[in-house]
C-alpha cells in the first residue's frame, strides 16, 4: 500500500516523511518481489483496491483516518493484512498516530507519549512460537537493527485477543496476529522494511522468508517460484495468450535453481527441446522459458 502521506502533501506534515516512506516503500517491493510474490501498488489516497489476498502495509509511521475501516473490512472479507510498526524518523510528532492500531491488532500498546523505546540490540530476532506458513515453531528470522534516534524502535505491546506468533529476543511480541471473520490482521512490533532501507547491502534479508510466510498464511500462490531469495521469477502473459518465465539473478556467482511451479505446468526451452527442470544462471544473468502444460 503507498501511503498518502507519500503523494500528499499536508500542512501539518514535517518534509522528511515523504523520503521516509519513499525507501520504506521501495525496500518492501524489493523484498516482495524477491519472495516471487505477484505484487501490485493500490495507494491509500485513492481508496484501497479490493480483491487481493495479502496487503502489506510496512513501516508506516502514519494513516488517513478512514484507512483502518477500509483495513479491517478487507480482513473480514478474507484478506491478510499485514503492518508493521514504526515510530518515525523525526522528533516532531515522534511515535505512530494509528487511530484505531490496538483495536484492530488485539492489542494494547505499552507506548509513553513522545518516548522511544529504542531497540537495544544490534540485531532483532522474531523466534516463532508456532508455525506460520512454511516457518516452523522454534525456527528464526533475524534482522539488522538500524535507524536514527527516533525510528530505531519497538513497539511494546500486550496482546488482549491476539495471538502471539513470534517474540523478539527479550521474550516479547514481536508477530501477533488476530483472527478477523474469514481474514486476519498480522503486525510485526519492529519496522524492519525501514530497517533494512537504511542498511548497506542488505538484500536479500529476512523479510523474504516472512513475506513468504505470509503469502502462505494468506492463500497467495505464484505461477513460478525459486526458493534462493537471489533470485526473482515471474511470469510474462503475451497478446496471443503463450506464457513465460523470467529469472532473473541477482547474485554475483552462476547458480544452478529448480523452480517450483503451479501444478501442471512445464518449463520448456525457447527454441524447442526437453522439459527443463534445472536452470543455469550466470553471474546476474537472466534466463527465459516457456511455460508450458507439462501433459502436452
Amino acid at each position: 500500500m503507498v501511503p498518502g502521506y507519500l503523494d500528499t502533501k499536508y500542512p501539518f506534515t514535517p518534509p522528511e516523511l515523504a523520503g521516509y516512506l519513499h525507501e520504506t516503500l521501495r525496500q518492501c517491493y524489493v523484498s516482495a518481489r524477491l519472495a516471487d510474490l505477484p505484487v501490485a501498488l493500490t495507494r491509500e489516497s485513492s481508496g484501497i483496491a479490493t480483491g487481493a489476498r495479502l496487503y502489506l502495509v510496512p513501516s508506516v509511521p502514519r494513516l488517513l483516518g478512514p484507512t483502518w475501516p477500509e483495513l479491517l473490512k478487507l480482513a473480514h472479507g478474507g484478506a491478510t493484512v499485514y503492518l508493521s510498526y514504526s515510530a518515525g524518523p523525526v522528533s516532531d510528532h515522534r511515535g505512530p498516530s494509528h487511530d484505531g492500531l490496538g483495536p484492530a491488532f488485539g492489542v494494547e500498546h505499552q507506548l509513553r507519549a513522545g518516548l522511544a523505546d529504542r531497540i537495544e540490540d544490534d540485531s532483532v530476532t522474531l523466534q516463532f512460537r508456532q508455525e506460520f506458513g512454511p516457518l516452523a515453531a522454534g525456527s528464526a528470522l533475524c534482522f539488522a537493527a538500524a535507524g536514527n534516534e527516533h525510528s530505531r524502535a519497538y513497539l511494546p505491546v500486550q496482546p488482549t485477543d491476539a495471538q502471539v506468533i513470534a517474540v523478539d529476543a527479550r521474550g516479547r511480541p514481536a508477530l501477533l496476529a488476530r483472527q478477523v471473520g474469514s481474514g486476519s490482521m498480522v503486525l510485526c512490533t519492529y519496522p524492519i522494511e525501514h530497517m533494512a532501507a537504511v542498511t548497506p547491502d542488505v538484500n536479500p534479508d529476512a523479510t523474504v522468508s516472512l513475506y513468504r510466510a505470509l503469502a502462505e498464511h494468506a492463500g497467495v500462490t505464484s505461477v513460478v517460484t525459486v526458493d534462493d531469495p537471489r533470485v526473482a521469477a515471474d511470469v510474462m502473459v503475451r497478446s496471443d495468450g503463450a506464457r513465460f518465465a523470467w529469472l532473473v539473478s541477482q547474485a554475483a556467482d552462476q547458480l544452478t535453481v529448480r523452480p517450483r511451479l503451479a501444478d501442471g505446468l512445464a518449463l520448456m526451452p525457447l527454441t524447442g527441446g526437453a522439459r527443463q527442470d534445472a536452470v543455469m544462471l550466470d553471474p546476474f544473468g537472466v534466463s527465459v522459458l516457456r511455460l508450458d502444460d507439462a501433459a502436452g
